[in-house]
């Protein structure tokens, strides 16, 4: 008998539990390589008519491209256009990425639909069957000379990222790496027919144990058969609930944590100056500047003991967090004496420093509540609490409904 509750537990953990976790990481892996393709992506310089007009046998290099289809040729061939030039990308064997209509806002805060994973979708290219001419696309990677013309193509060393996307160029990087992940790694395209083959085996287990009399192992066996039902039976269906909220919270924070730390990615690591200058991919110059915010000038920070005006249009990224002096339920209250951070461009003339919009649609365009640091990693340890709260709301869901799923069925099957 102990022989044969040990394999019922073994047949659950294989199929409730280690294989749905195999396409859990595979999920998580697979959505952690988008985002980091599209920060390596936005370091790309854009491609120019030089380099479009160049030939040589060798590759051009890293170059990204935003452009409109102008034509499909063949199976696997697309060729885009800005207007002023047009380039080819070679899609054999590449996944496209598709980002919705997204409303325009001043704001950001991943608790707008923007944030959600669900936002982005993925699809191969060869599952296209269709495009209508005009579509906005993005195209970043390895470009290469072919008779002339220059067209992106997939390499070993460097993965081609194409994103199909009805937003506007500038909100493409903000809304990739906030919605491309996984709405719940554990529901993934492996946990369905896992859970499904693993129930139906215990429960064909248990009538092959009742038919030998073997009463006990037989309702343990059917009782695990019946476990993927028990997080949605009375009296713990309330704990699922909670379990879901908590674990969405604890996705909302990991994408606030990626979202408040992009910007620093174009700076090397450095100490908490005020200023911080850098070059573009583009050799625009681009400027993180620390400051307070202005009570009577909404749209001015204080650095330095200088007011500056924030370029119109900037994202204001709202922050959900718990912090000293600030009421729990109003996270986003401005506290006028409270670190801002702006990145954005800027222009040095004979009146002074003057901030504005970025030219480089993948630059960052944004205005923090704080140190970017230090959210990003106050955003990590709310998001693991999160997570571990919402685990415990799960297993306290299955612990209160399970016993009693047993107890049914014992006093069922006599």
């Amino acid at each position: 008998m102990v022989g044969t509750v040990l394999l019922v537990f073994a047949i659950a953990f294989l199929f409730y539990a280690a294989l749905p976790a195999v396409g859990a990481l595979f999920a998580r892996t697979r959505w952690r390589s988008f985002r980091a393709t599209v920060t390596s992506a936005s370091h790309y310089p854009t491609v120019s008519p030089a380099v479009v007009g160049s030939r040589s046998a060798q590759p051009l290099g890293r170059y990204r491209f935003f452009g409109t289809l102008e034509a499909i040729q063949g199976d696997d061939r697309i060729w885009l256009t800005n207007g002023r030039f047009s380039v080819a990308a070679d899609l054999r064997n590449v996944r496209v990425y598709l980002i919705p209509e997204m409303e325009r806002s001043d704001s950001f805060s991943p608790s707008t639909p923007g944030a959600s994973p669900t936002a982005l979708g993925s699809v191969p290219w060869n599952r296209i069957f269709s495009l209508p001419e005009g579509t906005p696309v993005f195209v970043g990677g390895e470009m290469f000379s072919e008779e002339g013309r220059a067209v992106f193509r997939d390499s070993r060393s460097t993965r081609l990222l194409v994103v199909i996307h009805d937003c506007p160029r500038e909100s493409v990087v903000l809304h990739a790496i906030s919605g491309g992940r996984q709405r719940n790694e554990y529901i993934n395209a492996v946990t369905l027919p896992s859970v499904a083959a693993g129930s139906l085996s215990l429960v064909l287990l248990a009538l092959t144990l009742l038919s030998s009399s073997e009463r006990l192992p037989a309702l343990v066996a059917l009782t695990a058969g019946l476990a993927p039902l028990a997080p949605f039976l009375p009296p713990g269906f309330p704990l699922y609930f909670a379990y879901r909220g908590a674990w969405k919270k604890a996705r909302l924070l990991r994408v606030q944590r990626d979202v408040v730390r992009l910007p620093l990615r174009w700076f090397p690591p450095a100490g908490t100056r005020s200023r911080r200058a850098t070059l573009l991919p583009d050799m625009e110059p681009y400027l993180m500047i620390r400051g307070k915010r202005d009570p009577s000038r909404p749209d001015c920070i204080l650095s330095e003991g200088a007011g500056l005006e924030l370029p119109q249009g900037i994202t204001r990224v709202q922050v959900v967090l718990p912090a000293p002096g600030r009421a729990r339920g109003d996270p986003h209250a401005a506290d006028p004496d409270a670190e801002v951070v702006a990145f954005c461009g800027y222009s040095e003339d004979g009146e002074g420093l003057k901030l504005q919009r970025p030219e480089d649609p993948m630059a960052d365009h944004v205005l923090l509540p704080g140190d970017p640091e230090r959210l990003a990693l106050r955003s990590e340890q709310a998001a693991r609490v999160s997570a571990l709260v919402s685990a415990a709301f799960i297993g306290l869901d299955v612990l209160v409904n399970l016993p009693l799923v047993f107890v049914l069925l014992s006093l069922v099957i006599r």
